[in-house]
Protein backbone atom coordinates (compact mmCIF):
# COMPACT_ATOMS: atom_id res chain seq x y z
CA UNK A 1 0.00 0.00 0.00
CA UNK A 2 1.35 3.40 -0.95
CA UNK A 3 2.16 5.61 2.02
CA UNK A 4 0.70 9.13 1.90
CA UNK A 5 3.35 11.80 1.63
CA UNK A 6 3.44 14.09 4.65
CA UNK A 7 3.65 17.86 4.39
CA UNK A 8 7.07 19.40 4.98
CA UNK A 9 7.47 22.63 7.03
CA UNK A 10 7.82 24.61 3.77
CA UNK A 11 4.59 23.08 2.42
CA UNK A 12 2.82 23.89 5.70
CA UNK A 13 3.98 27.51 5.39
CA UNK A 14 2.69 27.88 1.82
CA UNK A 15 -0.58 26.15 2.71
CA UNK A 16 -1.07 28.51 5.64
CA UNK A 17 -0.32 31.69 3.66
CA UNK A 18 -2.65 30.60 0.87
CA UNK A 19 -5.40 29.74 3.38
CA UNK A 20 -5.20 33.12 5.14
CA UNK A 21 -4.56 35.73 2.46
CA UNK A 22 -7.87 35.98 0.62
CA UNK A 23 -10.40 38.56 -0.49
CA UNK A 24 -10.51 40.52 2.78
CA UNK A 25 -7.50 42.82 2.41
CA UNK A 26 -8.43 43.63 -1.20
CA UNK A 27 -12.14 44.31 -0.66
CA UNK A 28 -12.45 45.44 2.97
CA UNK A 29 -9.53 47.87 3.29
CA UNK A 30 -11.94 50.70 2.47
CA UNK A 31 -14.41 49.60 5.16
CA UNK A 32 -11.86 49.46 7.96
CA UNK A 33 -10.50 52.85 6.82
CA UNK A 34 -14.05 54.24 6.90
CA UNK A 35 -14.49 52.90 10.43
CA UNK A 36 -11.13 53.89 11.93
CA UNK A 37 -9.23 56.11 9.48
CA UNK A 38 -5.47 55.78 9.61
CA UNK A 39 -5.93 53.90 12.87
CA UNK A 40 -7.08 50.97 10.76
CA UNK A 41 -3.35 50.15 10.70
CA UNK A 42 -3.42 49.82 14.48
CA UNK A 43 -6.59 47.70 14.19
CA UNK A 44 -4.71 45.32 11.85
CA UNK A 45 -1.78 45.14 14.26
CA UNK A 46 -3.99 44.54 17.32
CA UNK A 47 -6.15 41.95 15.55
CA UNK A 48 -3.04 40.22 14.20
CA UNK A 49 -1.46 40.02 17.65
CA UNK A 50 -4.76 38.78 19.12
CA UNK A 51 -4.99 36.06 16.48
CA UNK A 52 -1.35 35.23 17.20
CA UNK A 53 -2.30 34.42 20.82
CA UNK A 54 -5.30 32.39 19.65
CA UNK A 55 -3.08 30.53 17.17
CA UNK A 56 -0.83 29.54 20.09
CA UNK A 57 -3.93 28.19 21.85
CA UNK A 58 -4.47 25.92 18.83
CA UNK A 59 -0.77 25.02 18.82
CA UNK A 60 -0.90 24.03 22.50
CA UNK A 61 -3.82 21.69 21.88
CA UNK A 62 -2.18 20.24 18.76
CA UNK A 63 0.66 19.02 20.98
CA UNK A 64 -1.89 16.97 22.95
CA UNK A 65 -4.21 15.96 20.10
CA UNK A 66 -2.25 15.62 16.88
CA UNK A 67 -5.08 14.11 14.82
CA UNK A 68 -7.18 15.90 12.22
CA UNK A 69 -10.11 18.05 13.34
CA UNK A 70 -8.75 21.19 14.99
CA UNK A 71 -11.22 22.97 17.31
CA UNK A 72 -13.78 20.15 17.00
CA UNK A 73 -11.34 17.55 18.35
CA UNK A 74 -10.17 19.86 21.15
CA UNK A 75 -13.75 20.56 22.28
CA UNK A 76 -14.86 16.93 22.12
CA UNK A 77 -11.82 15.47 23.88
CA UNK A 78 -11.75 18.17 26.56
CA UNK A 79 -15.43 18.84 27.28
CA UNK A 80 -17.33 15.88 25.86
CA UNK A 81 -19.88 14.87 23.29
CA UNK A 82 -22.33 17.82 23.31
CA UNK A 83 -19.72 20.63 22.96
CA UNK A 84 -17.95 18.46 20.37
CA UNK A 85 -21.12 18.26 18.28
CA UNK A 86 -21.73 22.03 18.45
CA UNK A 87 -18.14 22.96 17.56
CA UNK A 88 -18.00 20.24 14.88
CA UNK A 89 -21.14 21.57 13.21
CA UNK A 90 -19.85 25.15 13.53
CA UNK A 91 -16.67 23.98 11.76
CA UNK A 92 -18.81 22.73 8.87
CA UNK A 93 -20.89 25.92 8.91
CA UNK A 94 -17.71 28.00 8.89
CA UNK A 95 -16.81 26.33 5.59
CA UNK A 96 -20.34 26.91 4.29
CA UNK A 97 -20.34 30.59 5.33
CA UNK A 98 -16.89 30.97 3.79
CA UNK A 99 -18.25 29.59 0.52
CA UNK A 100 -21.11 32.12 0.56
CA UNK A 101 -18.76 34.95 1.57
CA UNK A 102 -16.21 34.26 -1.15
CA UNK A 103 -18.92 34.00 -3.83
CA UNK A 104 -20.18 37.38 -2.62
CA UNK A 105 -16.59 38.67 -2.71
CA UNK A 106 -16.18 37.46 -6.29
CA UNK A 107 -19.32 39.25 -7.41
CA UNK A 108 -18.41 42.40 -5.45
CA UNK A 109 -15.08 42.54 -7.27
CA UNK A 110 -16.73 41.85 -10.63
CA UNK A 111 -19.09 44.81 -10.09
CA UNK A 112 -16.03 47.05 -10.38
CA UNK A 113 -16.01 46.32 -14.11
CA UNK A 114 -19.60 45.05 -14.59
CA UNK A 115 -21.73 47.39 -12.46
CA UNK A 116 -25.09 46.08 -13.76
CA UNK A 117 -24.33 42.47 -12.83
CA UNK A 118 -27.28 40.51 -11.36
CA UNK A 119 -25.33 39.36 -8.30
CA UNK A 120 -28.00 37.27 -6.61
CA UNK A 121 -28.91 35.19 -9.65
CA UNK A 122 -25.29 34.61 -10.71
CA UNK A 123 -24.28 33.78 -7.14
CA UNK A 124 -26.97 31.10 -6.88
CA UNK A 125 -25.94 29.67 -10.25
CA UNK A 126 -22.26 29.51 -9.21
CA UNK A 127 -22.96 27.72 -5.91
CA UNK A 128 -25.45 25.35 -7.52
CA UNK A 129 -23.15 24.55 -10.45
CA UNK A 130 -20.19 23.83 -8.18
CA UNK A 131 -22.39 21.64 -5.99
CA UNK A 132 -23.37 19.60 -9.04
CA UNK A 133 -19.75 19.33 -10.18
CA UNK A 134 -18.62 18.24 -6.71
CA UNK A 135 -21.19 15.41 -6.85
CA UNK A 136 -19.21 13.83 -9.67
CA UNK A 137 -15.85 14.49 -8.01
CA UNK A 138 -12.90 16.22 -9.63
CA UNK A 139 -9.16 15.78 -9.99
CA UNK A 140 -8.47 19.39 -10.94
CA UNK A 141 -8.79 20.89 -7.47
CA UNK A 142 -5.15 20.47 -6.39
CA UNK A 143 -3.88 21.93 -9.65
CA UNK A 144 -6.31 24.84 -9.50
CA UNK A 145 -5.34 25.51 -5.89
CA UNK A 146 -1.66 25.68 -6.81
CA UNK A 147 -2.38 27.94 -9.78
CA UNK A 148 -4.53 30.36 -7.79
CA UNK A 149 -1.91 30.39 -5.02
CA UNK A 150 0.65 31.51 -7.59
CA UNK A 151 -1.71 34.21 -8.92
CA UNK A 152 -2.32 35.46 -5.38
CA UNK A 153 1.40 35.76 -4.61
CA UNK A 154 2.03 37.55 -7.91
CA UNK A 155 -0.86 39.96 -7.22
CA UNK A 156 0.52 40.90 -3.81
CA UNK A 157 4.07 41.40 -5.11
CA UNK A 158 2.97 43.38 -8.19
CA UNK A 159 0.77 45.63 -6.06
CA UNK A 160 3.45 46.32 -3.45
CA UNK A 161 6.31 47.04 -5.84
CA UNK A 162 4.15 48.97 -8.33
CA UNK A 163 2.10 51.15 -5.98
CA UNK A 164 4.69 51.80 -3.28
CA UNK A 165 5.71 54.95 -5.17
CA UNK A 166 2.20 56.41 -4.88
CA UNK A 167 2.34 56.76 -1.10
CA UNK A 168 1.99 60.37 0.10
CA UNK A 169 2.63 61.37 3.70
CA UNK A 170 -0.21 63.91 3.55
CA UNK A 171 -2.74 61.08 3.44
CA UNK A 172 -1.67 59.95 6.91
CA UNK A 173 -2.43 63.26 8.62
CA UNK A 174 -5.51 63.15 10.83
CA UNK A 175 -6.89 66.05 12.88
CA UNK A 176 -8.26 63.84 15.64
CA UNK A 177 -7.12 60.53 17.06
CA UNK A 178 -9.30 57.54 16.14
CA UNK A 179 -11.38 59.63 13.73
CA UNK A 180 -11.78 58.49 10.16
CA UNK A 181 -11.80 61.00 7.36
CA UNK A 182 -15.23 59.89 6.16
CA UNK A 183 -16.30 57.56 8.92
CA UNK A 184 -19.78 56.37 9.70
CA UNK A 185 -18.65 55.29 13.14
CA UNK A 186 -15.37 56.90 14.13
CA UNK A 187 -14.03 56.99 17.69
CA UNK A 188 -13.37 53.91 19.75
CA UNK A 189 -16.52 52.21 18.46
CA UNK A 190 -15.21 52.58 14.92
CA UNK A 191 -11.86 51.15 15.98
CA UNK A 192 -13.57 48.08 17.52
CA UNK A 193 -15.59 47.60 14.32
CA UNK A 194 -12.40 47.69 12.26
CA UNK A 195 -10.69 45.34 14.75
CA UNK A 196 -13.50 42.79 14.35
CA UNK A 197 -13.49 43.10 10.55
CA UNK A 198 -9.75 42.44 10.40
CA UNK A 199 -10.32 39.10 12.14
CA UNK A 200 -11.91 37.99 8.87
CA UNK A 201 -8.52 38.50 7.19
CA UNK A 202 -7.03 35.78 9.43
CA UNK A 203 -9.83 33.20 9.77
CA UNK A 204 -8.12 30.78 7.37
CA UNK A 205 -5.40 29.92 9.91
CA UNK A 206 -7.69 27.42 11.65
CA UNK A 207 -7.46 25.28 8.48
CA UNK A 208 -3.94 24.16 9.47
CA UNK A 209 -4.77 22.19 12.66
CA UNK A 210 -7.66 20.48 10.82
CA UNK A 211 -5.00 18.73 8.70
CA UNK A 212 -2.55 17.95 11.48
CA UNK A 213 -2.20 14.26 10.57
CA UNK A 214 -0.93 15.20 7.11
CA UNK A 215 2.12 16.96 8.58
CA UNK A 216 5.53 15.70 9.58
CA UNK A 217 5.88 15.81 13.37
CA UNK A 218 2.87 18.15 13.92
CA UNK A 219 3.61 18.65 17.61
CA UNK A 220 6.91 20.31 16.65
CA UNK A 221 6.32 21.78 13.19
CA UNK A 222 2.75 23.08 13.50
CA UNK A 223 3.42 25.69 16.24
CA UNK A 224 6.56 26.95 14.47
CA UNK A 225 4.92 27.23 11.06
CA UNK A 226 1.76 28.82 12.46
CA UNK A 227 3.89 31.53 14.08
CA UNK A 228 5.81 32.19 10.87
CA UNK A 229 2.62 32.18 8.76
CA UNK A 230 0.86 34.63 11.10
CA UNK A 231 3.79 37.05 11.16
CA UNK A 232 4.12 36.90 7.36
CA UNK A 233 0.42 37.58 6.76
CA UNK A 234 0.36 40.36 9.35
CA UNK A 235 3.28 42.07 7.61
CA UNK A 236 1.59 41.72 4.18
CA UNK A 237 -1.68 43.20 5.48
CA UNK A 238 0.05 46.15 7.12
CA UNK A 239 2.02 46.88 3.95
CA UNK A 240 -1.03 46.68 1.66
CA UNK A 241 -3.20 48.86 3.94
CA UNK A 242 -0.39 51.40 4.30
CA UNK A 243 0.02 51.64 0.53
CA UNK A 244 -3.73 51.96 -0.15
CA UNK A 245 -4.08 54.71 2.47
CA UNK A 246 -0.96 56.49 1.24
CA UNK A 247 -2.02 56.23 -2.41
CA UNK A 248 -5.75 56.99 -2.15
CA UNK A 249 -6.38 58.77 1.14
CA UNK A 250 -10.11 59.60 1.64
CA UNK A 251 -10.78 58.24 -1.86
CA UNK A 252 -10.21 54.79 -0.34
CA UNK A 253 -13.82 54.62 0.89
CA UNK A 254 -15.29 55.39 -2.54
CA UNK A 255 -14.12 52.32 -4.44
CA UNK A 256 -15.16 48.66 -4.30
CA UNK A 257 -11.61 47.37 -4.86
CA UNK A 258 -9.14 49.98 -3.52
CA UNK A 259 -6.05 48.03 -4.64
CA UNK A 260 -7.29 48.01 -8.24
CA UNK A 261 -7.95 51.76 -8.12
CA UNK A 262 -4.45 52.42 -6.80
CA UNK A 263 -2.96 50.13 -9.46
CA UNK A 264 -4.79 52.06 -12.20
CA UNK A 265 -2.99 55.24 -11.14
CA UNK A 266 0.22 53.62 -12.35
CA UNK A 267 -0.81 51.75 -15.50
CA UNK A 268 -3.88 53.73 -16.53
CA UNK A 269 -7.54 52.72 -16.92
CA UNK A 270 -6.60 49.20 -18.06
CA UNK A 271 -5.20 48.62 -14.56
CA UNK A 272 -8.63 48.23 -12.94
CA UNK A 273 -9.96 45.37 -15.13
CA UNK A 274 -6.55 43.65 -15.11
CA UNK A 275 -6.25 43.71 -11.34
CA UNK A 276 -9.91 42.79 -10.79
CA UNK A 277 -9.59 39.77 -13.09
CA UNK A 278 -6.55 38.64 -11.11
CA UNK A 279 -8.41 39.03 -7.81
CA UNK A 280 -11.47 37.20 -9.19
CA UNK A 281 -9.33 34.31 -10.40
CA UNK A 282 -7.70 34.01 -6.99
CA UNK A 283 -11.07 34.17 -5.18
CA UNK A 284 -12.61 31.59 -7.53
CA UNK A 285 -9.87 29.13 -6.60
CA UNK A 286 -10.81 29.53 -2.93
CA UNK A 287 -14.49 29.04 -3.81
CA UNK A 288 -13.83 25.81 -5.69
CA UNK A 289 -11.58 24.38 -2.96
CA UNK A 290 -14.14 25.31 -0.27
CA UNK A 291 -16.97 23.74 -2.28
CA UNK A 292 -15.13 20.40 -2.44
CA UNK A 293 -13.67 20.42 1.10
CA UNK A 294 -16.66 21.56 3.18
CA UNK A 295 -18.96 18.54 2.55
CA UNK A 296 -16.16 16.22 3.70
CA UNK A 297 -16.23 17.91 7.12
CA UNK A 298 -19.91 17.05 7.57
CA UNK A 299 -19.38 13.55 6.17
CA UNK A 300 -16.46 13.01 8.57
CA UNK A 301 -18.65 13.97 11.54
CA UNK A 302 -21.20 11.38 10.44
CA UNK A 303 -18.52 8.72 9.86
CA UNK A 304 -17.24 9.33 13.39
CA UNK A 305 -20.84 8.90 14.67
CA UNK A 306 -20.78 12.35 16.26
CA UNK A 307 -24.59 12.44 16.44
CA UNK A 308 -24.77 13.27 12.73
CA UNK A 309 -26.98 10.72 10.88
CA UNK A 310 -24.91 8.09 9.08
CA UNK A 311 -26.70 8.57 5.74
CA UNK A 312 -25.01 11.99 5.49
CA UNK A 313 -21.65 10.26 4.99
CA UNK A 314 -22.83 7.73 2.40
CA UNK A 315 -20.84 8.04 -0.83
CA UNK A 316 -22.31 7.82 -4.31
CA UNK A 317 -20.75 5.78 -7.11
CA UNK A 318 -18.35 8.66 -7.80
CA UNK A 319 -16.96 8.44 -4.25
CA UNK A 320 -18.46 11.70 -2.98
CA UNK A 321 -20.97 12.16 -0.08
CA UNK A 322 -24.27 13.02 -1.81
CA UNK A 323 -26.26 14.31 1.17
CA UNK A 324 -23.33 16.25 2.60
CA UNK A 325 -22.96 17.99 -0.79
CA UNK A 326 -26.70 18.73 -0.98
CA UNK A 327 -26.81 20.16 2.55
CA UNK A 328 -23.69 22.26 1.94
CA UNK A 329 -25.05 23.61 -1.35
CA UNK A 330 -28.51 24.45 0.05
CA UNK A 331 -27.07 26.11 3.17
CA UNK A 332 -24.50 27.95 1.05
CA UNK A 333 -27.23 29.44 -1.16
CA UNK A 334 -29.37 30.38 1.86
CA UNK A 335 -26.46 32.13 3.57
CA UNK A 336 -25.45 33.87 0.33
CA UNK A 337 -28.96 35.32 0.09
CA UNK A 338 -28.93 36.40 3.77
CA UNK A 339 -26.76 39.47 3.24
CA UNK A 340 -23.98 41.28 1.39
CA UNK A 341 -20.25 40.66 1.50
CA UNK A 342 -19.64 42.81 4.60
CA UNK A 343 -22.44 41.04 6.51
CA UNK A 344 -21.22 37.58 5.48
CA UNK A 345 -17.62 38.37 6.42
CA UNK A 346 -18.92 39.33 9.89
CA UNK A 347 -20.84 36.05 10.11
CA UNK A 348 -17.65 34.18 9.17
CA UNK A 349 -15.88 35.86 12.08
CA UNK A 350 -18.77 34.90 14.40
CA UNK A 351 -18.39 31.22 13.46
CA UNK A 352 -14.66 31.52 14.02
CA UNK A 353 -15.37 33.20 17.38
CA UNK A 354 -17.13 30.03 18.59
CA UNK A 355 -14.05 27.97 17.69
CA UNK A 356 -11.65 30.47 19.27
CA UNK A 357 -13.65 30.59 22.50
CA UNK A 358 -13.94 26.81 22.84
CA UNK A 359 -10.22 26.33 22.11
CA UNK A 360 -9.31 29.02 24.66
CA UNK A 361 -11.46 27.32 27.30
CA UNK A 362 -9.86 23.97 26.43
CA UNK A 363 -6.44 25.54 27.05
CA UNK A 364 -7.55 26.75 30.46
CA UNK A 365 -8.79 23.28 31.39
CA UNK A 366 -5.49 21.76 30.24
CA UNK A 367 -3.59 24.25 32.45
CA UNK A 368 -2.29 26.49 29.63
CA UNK A 369 -3.67 29.35 31.68
CA UNK A 370 -1.97 32.43 30.20
CA UNK A 371 -2.65 31.57 26.54
CA UNK A 372 -6.11 30.22 27.39
CA UNK A 373 -7.22 33.32 29.28
CA UNK A 374 -5.79 35.58 26.57
CA UNK A 375 -7.65 33.64 23.85
CA UNK A 376 -10.94 33.82 25.76
CA UNK A 377 -10.58 37.57 26.40
CA UNK A 378 -9.70 38.39 22.78
CA UNK A 379 -12.59 36.21 21.62
CA UNK A 380 -15.03 38.02 23.92
CA UNK A 381 -13.83 41.40 22.65
CA UNK A 382 -15.07 40.31 19.22
CA UNK A 383 -18.64 40.34 20.58
CA UNK A 384 -18.44 44.14 20.77
CA UNK A 385 -17.60 44.38 17.06
CA UNK A 386 -20.49 42.38 15.63
CA UNK A 387 -23.50 44.14 14.17
CA UNK A 388 -26.90 43.31 15.65
CA UNK A 389 -27.91 41.39 12.51
CA UNK A 390 -24.79 39.19 12.69
CA UNK A 391 -25.36 38.50 16.40
CA UNK A 392 -29.02 37.60 15.86
CA UNK A 393 -28.32 35.19 12.98
CA UNK A 394 -25.20 33.74 14.64
CA UNK A 395 -26.94 33.09 17.98
CA UNK A 396 -29.99 31.79 16.13
CA UNK A 397 -27.82 29.22 14.36
CA UNK A 398 -26.29 28.10 17.67
CA UNK A 399 -29.73 27.69 19.26
CA UNK A 400 -30.86 25.69 16.23
CA UNK A 401 -27.81 23.40 16.56
CA UNK A 402 -28.63 22.79 20.23
CA UNK A 403 -32.19 21.81 19.26
CA UNK A 404 -30.93 19.55 16.46
CA UNK A 405 -28.54 17.82 18.86
CA UNK A 406 -31.33 16.69 21.16
CA UNK A 407 -33.46 15.57 18.20
CA UNK A 408 -30.83 13.44 16.45
CA UNK A 409 -28.81 12.51 19.56
CA UNK A 410 -28.11 8.79 19.79
CA UNK A 411 -28.44 7.01 23.11
CA UNK A 412 -25.23 5.48 24.38
CA UNK A 413 -26.17 1.86 23.53
CA UNK A 414 -27.09 2.72 19.93
CA UNK A 415 -23.96 4.84 19.57
CA UNK A 416 -21.76 1.95 20.76
CA UNK A 417 -23.53 -0.37 18.33
CA UNK A 418 -22.83 1.98 15.42
CA UNK A 419 -19.20 2.29 16.45
CA UNK A 420 -18.83 -1.49 16.64
CA UNK A 421 -20.47 -1.97 13.22
CA UNK A 422 -18.16 0.65 11.73
CA UNK A 423 -15.07 -1.06 13.17
CA UNK A 424 -16.20 -4.47 11.84
CA UNK A 425 -16.80 -3.03 8.36
CA UNK A 426 -13.37 -1.40 8.45
CA UNK A 427 -11.71 -4.69 9.41
CA UNK A 428 -13.62 -6.50 6.67
CA UNK A 429 -12.49 -3.96 4.09
CA UNK A 430 -8.86 -4.36 5.21
CA UNK A 431 -9.11 -8.17 4.88
CA UNK A 432 -10.55 -7.90 1.37
CA UNK A 433 -7.79 -5.49 0.40
CA UNK A 434 -5.11 -7.89 1.61
CA UNK A 435 -6.73 -10.76 -0.31
CA UNK A 436 -6.73 -8.73 -3.54
CA UNK A 437 -3.07 -7.88 -3.05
Amino acid sequence: MKENKLLSPAAIFLLGVNSIIGSGIFLLSGKIYEDAGIWSLLAILCAGLSIFVIAFAYANMSKIYSKNGGAFVYAKETFGRFPGFIVGMVTWLLGTVTLATEVSALLTAMKMILPNLNSRLIGIIIILALGIISYFGSSIIAGLDNLTSFVKIVLVLVFIFTCLWLVRGLNFSSPNLLTASSANLGGFKGFLSAYGTVFFFFTGFSFLPVNAEKMKNPAKNLPKMMSLVMLTCLAVYLIIQTITIGALGPELTKTLVPAATAFSKIVGSIGIPLFVVGICFSIFGVIVATTFNTPTILASLAQAHEDVPMFVSKNNRFGTPTWAIILTTVCGIALFLSGNYVFLSGLTVFMSFVQYLSTGLANIKKKFLLIGIGSVLFSLVLLTSFTLSVLILGLGILILLVMIYFVVKLDDDEREKWLKEGQEKSKGADVNTVKRL
